[in-house]
This record gives structure tokens, sequence and C-alpha cells, in this order.
């Protein structure tokens, strides 16, 4: 790879972000990787958003980082993503999200890595979040040994946490814009299954997310039961399609958690349903307590429903 060619492009989605994407923005402009490829989608934006992007992308245009800036009317994250995914001519891309922000030395360091490592094709990287009070604590991180349990369970491959062969993404169909949630977590499956060389860069979070009212780290799980469960169900068909039956489970466990979720928010017409679905295709007695096990953890506490999850068995056969 030539040094002087750039080889990452971050997509950003925005819409309606007019009081914070400039804390987004700002963090763009101060990474020390350069020549920086950036694209920003403004998503039919009702508010000052466009006049706010164009701006910036003015006052960095001397600084080394290459700004298109594109509109997509189609509403939702996915949408606005693709779009950005087609007007990306590097041989990888990182998305990032308009309520979030990277240090400084984010993209160089992913950059770096994936030119030491020429093969591999998706990366994963550590997050943090940071909540009002402005403390910070890391995400879940992977320790590599089961990529698609931690995937499932715990988001490893979350939207502002891998970047990816621009190639691989677009032969696997892109972001699926018919999931309003979750699509993060369907789309690092597809990844995993279709990736040749997968990698994990372990160390410091040097992303850090900020949870918004209408983001999608927003909770809320019961009144969107049937819209995370699409999502569930879309990976269960992508693990049955690559023959990969055995590790399903981690998708009945996903159900198991929502239905905790939902249950631990009052919806508990929604909780029944989900929860039946997960233990009606678990055979095994022992590990359909576990997943009840699991259940009953994230509505007692809200949490430790995936370190539970996480001791499932392997099936001999299913």
């Amino acid at each position: 790879m030539n040094q002087n060619e750039p080889l990452l492009t971050i997509v950003i989605p925005v819409r309606n972000r007019q009081e914070i994407v400039g804390r987004t923005l700002r963090s763009i402009a101060a990474q020390t990787l350069r020549p920086l490829e950036v694209v920003l989608v403004d998503n039919a934006s009702a508010d000052s958003t466009p006049q706010i992007l164009s701006k910036w992308a003015e006052s960095i245009s001397d600084s080394g980082i290459d700004v298109k800036i594109l509109s997509e009317t189609i509403p939702g994250a996915s949408a606005a993503r693709n779009c950005g995914l087609a007007a990306v001519a590097t041989p990888f891309v990182m998305f990032f999200d308009s309520d979030d922000e990277m240090r400084p030395g984010h993209a160089e360091r992913i950059d770096s890595y994936l030119r030491a490592n020429p093969d591999c094709e998706l990366v994963g990287f550590g997050a943090a979040m940071m909540d009002a009070d402005g403390w910070t604590s890391p995400l879940r991180d992977s320790d590599g040994e089961n990529l698609m349990r931690d995937h499932i369970l715990h988001g490893i491959f979350a939207t502002q946490r891998f970047a990816v062969s621009t190639e691989l993404l677009r032969r696997v169909g892109g972001w699926d814009e018919s999931l309003p949630g979750w699509n993060d977590l369907e789309l690092g499956v597809r990844l995993l299954v279709a990736s040749q060389s997968t990698a994990l860069i372990h160390g410091d979070a040097s992303v850090v997310i900020h949870p918004e009212a209408d983001s999608i780290s927003a909770p809320g799980y019961g009144a969107r039961a049937a819209e995370l469960e699409a999502a569930i169900e879309k990976i269960e068909n992508t693990l049955r399609s690559a023959d990969r039956i055995k590790e399903m489970r981690w998708a009945r466990a996903k159900r198991m958690i929502l239905g905790g979720l939902c249950r631990r928010e009052g919806y508990k017409p929604a909780a029944k349903t989900v929860m039946q679905k997960a233990l009606s295709a678990e055979p095994r007695r022992i590990e359909r307590l576990k997943l009840r096990l699991a259940a009953m953890s994230v509505t007692l506490t809200g949490h430790g429903g995936a370190m539970i999850a996480s001791l499932l068995k392997e099936p001999s056969a299913e």
C-alpha cells in the first residue's frame, strides 16, 4: 500500500444534530492521520445541521482532511450509511455516529494497524461509554476466543467499533435498511461469517460514546421488541445459511436477554413472546435453565444476562 494514498474513509450519518454534532466534528478535525477522507451524509435534517456541516468542511479545507457532504432523503441511519458507502473510494471504511467522539490518534491507530496487516479484512477495537457526569467506562471487550459469541452478546463490532474492507462490506450487501434497530448487530454477524481475516486491537479505548435520548444506544426495549427481534431473526437466517448452526445458541440467548429487558420495563406480553421463541428452539433442559437465568438476571438487575448466557454449551448436534 502506498503510504501517501489514503487507506481509510470515515462515514458519518447526521440527522437533526445542530446542538451536538460540533463535538463529533471537532474530534474528526483533531485526528492526527493525514491524508484523511471523511464522508458526511445529511439524512433529511429539518434544522440547521446542513449549514453546520458545510461551514465546518470549509473551515478545515486546508488541513489535509478531504470532506464530502452528501444528502440522503430516505430516513434511517442505515440508508444514510449506505449512501456514504457508495461514495467511498478507499480500501477501508469506518463508520461513526454524530453524537460521539474519537480520540485524536484513533484514525491513525486504525490506519497503522491495517497497513501493517494487509491481509486483514475486518478489525474491531474498544470503546468507552460516557455518562451525564462525564465519567467514562470501557465497554465489554473480547479475548478473541469466540468473536461471534462476543459480538452477538456484547456488540463488539457495533457501529463505532470496527473498520472493514470496503469491498467486503459491499459484497455482503451493506447495511440492512429494513432494520430500524440492532442493524449493526446484524451487520456484524454477516461480516464475521464472510471475513477471511478478522482481528481485534486491544488497549485503551479511543472511541467515546455519548448516549443521547434519540440515539440507537438509548434504552427502551419493550416498545421496540418487534424491531429488535427482526434483527435476531435475520442473524439466525445468516448463521443457518452459512451452516453455523451451533452458533445459533447465541442468538437464542440474545432473545432471552431482550425478553428480560422487556419484562424489566413492564412489557410482559412482548417478553413472553420473545422468550418462548428462544426456549422452544433449545431442546436441552439444562441449557433452557441457563437461558431462563440469563433473562431473570436482566429483569432483576438490568445486566448479567450475557455473562450467564456465555456459559451455554455447544450442542453435539442440532
